[in-house]
This record gives C-alpha cells, sequence and structure tokens, in this order.
C-alpha cells in the first residue's frame, strides 16, 4: 500500500515539475521576445484543454505584435472559461479600445470595476474610456472618486481637471492644473490647457505670464508661439500679434488659411500696408470667394491711396458677404406682401431681392405684375416688363416671355390710347 502511495505521489511531482519547466520555459521565451517559439509551446500544451494562464499570455503575445484582432479572440475565450476575471476583462478592453471598440471595452471595464470597485488603476482605465468617448459626465464622476481616494496622482488629477473643463467647471480645472504644473513644471500639454482655461478677457496677464514662462522652457514651441500670437490678436494689439505670427511662422508653424488671414489683419492694423497687401493677395489667390480677404485688400489699397482698386475689392466684398438665401427670403417676403395687397412693401422687398440677387430675372417679371396691379402710371410696369425681356432674351430664356410679350403690347396699346 505504501508504494502505490509513492507511486501516486512521484507521479504527481513528475507532472507539477513538467508543468513548472513547461511554464519557466514559456515564460522564458515570451522574456526573450521569441513570440512565434512560444506561441508554437501554447498551442502544444493548450491542444488538450483550455488553460487560461495560457490564453492569457498568448493574448499578451499577440499585444506584443501588434496583432490585436487575435489577441481579442485569446481574451474572449478566456472570458468564457473565467468570465468574472478581472485581469482579464481588462486586458479585453484594452484591446479592444486599440481596435477603437470603445463601447464594447466600456462594457468589460465597468464590470471589472464593478468586481474590484477598490482598484483605482482598473477606474482610472474607465475613465480614460469615457474621455475617448467623449462622456465628461461619467469621467469626471470616476477621477473625481479616485480624487477622494488619491489626489496624489498627477496623471489621474489631470484626467479630472480635464473632465472638469469639459463640464464647465472651469475653476475647478484651473486649480487642477495649476498643481500639476506645479509638480511637474515641464509639462506641455497641461501648459496648453491652462492657458485654454484662463478667461482672455477676465485673466489676461496670467496667460501671457504662463506662455512667456513656459516658453523658457519650450524656446522654440510652435504650440505656445501660435498661442501667444492669438493672445495679442485677441486683445487687438496688432503690432505685437504681427511679430508673434512671424516668429510662430520661423519656427515652423503651419501657415493654414485661418491664421495667415489674422496675420495679415495685425499687418494691416500694424500700419505696414504693403507688406499686408502681399498676404492678402496671396491669400485671394487660394480662396478667390472670402469676402474678409477682400475687404482688407481694399483697405490696403485706399491706405495706399488706389481709389480704384479699393473700390474694386470693397464692391466684390459686399457682393461676396450676403449670402444667397437672403435674396430668396427677400423674393418670398415681397410676394408675401403681395399676397396681403401691400404692394409697395412688396416692390420694394423684390427690388431689394434682385439686387442682391441678379441673376434671378423671374423677380423682374414680379416687379412689373405688381406695378401694373396697383400702379395706374403703367410705363412702369412696362419698363419692368422690357428689363426682364431684355435681360432673359426674347429667345424663350425666361418662364415668363410669351405673358410678357402679351402685356408690353398691350400696355402700349392703353398707354397711346390714353395720351
Amino acid at each position: 500500500m505504501k508504494t502505490f502511495k509513492h507511486i501516486i505521489y512521484l507521479i504527481v511531482v513528475v507532472l507539477l515539475f513538467n508543468t513548472a519547466h513547461s511554464q519557466n520555459k514559456l515564460d522564458l521565451l515570451i522574456l526573450n521576445k521569441k513570440y512565434n517559439k512560444a506561441l508554437l509551446l501554447i498551442e502544444q500544451q493548450n491542444s488538450q484543454k483550455q488553460d487560461v494562464q495560457l490564453l492569457i499570455k498568448k493574448g499578451l503575445i499577440y499585444n506584443s505584435l501588434q496583432n490585436y484582432q487575435e489577441a481579442e479572440k485569446a481574451y474572449r475565450k478566456a472570458l468564457q472559461l473565467e468570465p468574472d476575471n478581472v485581469e482579464i476583462l481588462v486586458e479585453m478592453a484594452e484591446c479592444q479600445t486599440l481596435l477603437g471598440n470603445q463601447t464594447e471595452a466600456e462594457k468589460h471595464f465597468e464590470k471589472a470595476v464593478k468586481l474590484d470597485p477598490d482598484n483605482l488603476i482598473v477606474a482610472a482605465k474607465l475613465g480614460r474610456n469615457y474621455i475617448k468617448q467623449k462622456k465628461y459626465k461619467n469621467g469626471y464622476t470616476i477621477f473625481s472618486e479616485i480624487y477622494g481616494n488619491d489626489s496624489s496622482n498627477i496623471y489621474w488629477n489631470k484626467q479630472l481637471a480635464f473632465c472638469a473643463y469639459r463640464i464647465q467647471n472651469r475653476l475647478q480645472a484651473i486649480q487642477l492644473y495649476e498643481s500639476v504644473l506645479k509638480q511637474n513644471p515641464k509639462d506641455l500639454g497641461t501648459t496648453i490647457n491652462l492657458i485654454h482655461c484662463y478667461s482672455w478677457k477676465k485673466e489676461p496677464e496670467k496667460i501671457i505670464t504662463l506662455i512667456d514662462s513656459s516658453l523658457n522652457n519650450f524656446s522654440y514651441n510652435t504650440e505656445l508661439l501660435f498661442e501667444r500670437a492669438k493672445f495679442f490678436f485677441r486683445n487687438k494689439l496688432y503690432p505685437h500679434a504681427e511679430s508673434a505670427y512671424k516668429n510662430y511662422f520661423d519656427a515652423g508653424g503651419d501657415s493654414i488659411y485661418d491664421i495667415t488671414v489674422n496675420y495679415g489683419i495685425s499687418t494691416y492694423f500694424a500700419k505696414h500696408e504693403e507688406k499686408a497687401l502681399e498676404i492678402f493677395n496671396n491669400l485671394n489667390r487660394a480662396n478667390p470667394n472670402d469676402p474678409i480677404v477682400m475687404y482688407y485688400q481694399a483697405l490696403c489699397y485706399r491706405k495706399l491711396h488706389n481709389f480704384i482698386e479699393a473700390e474694386k475689392y470693397m464692391v466684390w466684398a459686399i457682393e461676396a458677404t450676403t449670402p444667397d438665401y437672403v435674396a430668396d427670403m427677400y423674393h418670398i417676403l415681397g410676394q408675401i406682401y403681395g399676397q396681403q395687397r401691400k404692394f409697395e412693401e412688396s416692390i420694394d422687398a423684390m427690388v431689394k431681392a434682385n439686387h442682391l440677387n441678379p441673376q434671378n430675372k423671374e423677380v423682374l417679371f414680379e416687379i412689373a405684375t405688381t406695378y401694373e396691379e396697383f400702379n395706374s402710371n403703367k410705363t412702369l410696369a412696362l419698363n419692368y416688363y422690357q428689363i426682364y425681356l431684355k435681360e432673359v432674351g426674347e429667345s424663350g430664356g425666361g418662364d415668363n416671355v410669351d405673358y410678357a410679350l402679351q402685356r408690353i403690347t398691350k400696355l402700349k396699346e392703353d398707354i397711346f390710347m390714353g395720351e
């Protein structure tokens, strides 16, 4: 009997030794990044019975290879075996996050937090998931709870500050960001966020002080140089803004359209009209229909006493500024006035519609019919019918050419007989 027990004991020891040896071998392969051999060994060991730990390691290997789809498959199999395993839930959630499946990741993170509510790391990961989905109130709730348990973690405090700012709790966001920046002065992201938290109307001194002090650490950082230029522009300190925009461009900042427009405006108000005109001429070539650019071209030409060009660009600016739908609104308003027999108001509205959009020739026809209906002097109606025909051409380019021709003939007869 004792001999039998000894045999059983030896078998168990050998099995445990072999298992431990295999696990050690697998861990060494993973440690040495011999992933293909490690995956082969896992398949051999998992061939008869699925093992949770082996599936987790398989998922980790695929994560290292950035093959997140295969990693997700491994974690999914592991969850079928242990659906309440927090480690697997978190790994699955992070894998889904990398695949862009934020909603699915959220479900797994939430379950993990419910199973292990004291695990602040897992809670923070759930909070980050909420932020990625722009669920800032949820993120704020999570990171507030974390802050109540541990207010010393800079990274978590930054997340709370970001959420606070997003839900309009600006003062708390400022307090948190200032605290984070005090502990880590070279945190550029926090610096930029804090600049955005400060109100450029109420706290301009804080903004420019923070920007200038940060430029000591990041002297050629384009984000900070851009914030500096925006600050001067918003506060209408145009000579400073012109210089700041130039520094931004010199440091390699993107000369995108809107930024260049503001640079041009700053240059104009800094009384460098020729330089400003060159900027706006380039912008006009890039976008010929921008009324703001044409407006400042006109202003530059006026300052340079080129009044012919100034007039031309100002007219173009005015025409480009008026949206097409405004003309349609006046047209319909004119029709509404006409339906109420408010003929003078109807004429005024439709004349305005024609002025704003001369392409709609049918408005001229409606003006003519309205004049004919309410004004005893038929000459005005006759004139508008003739203008209408001239604009659309007698070849039938308008919707009401035939009727207009008939009315012209009749009105001429009436006017002749009246004389």
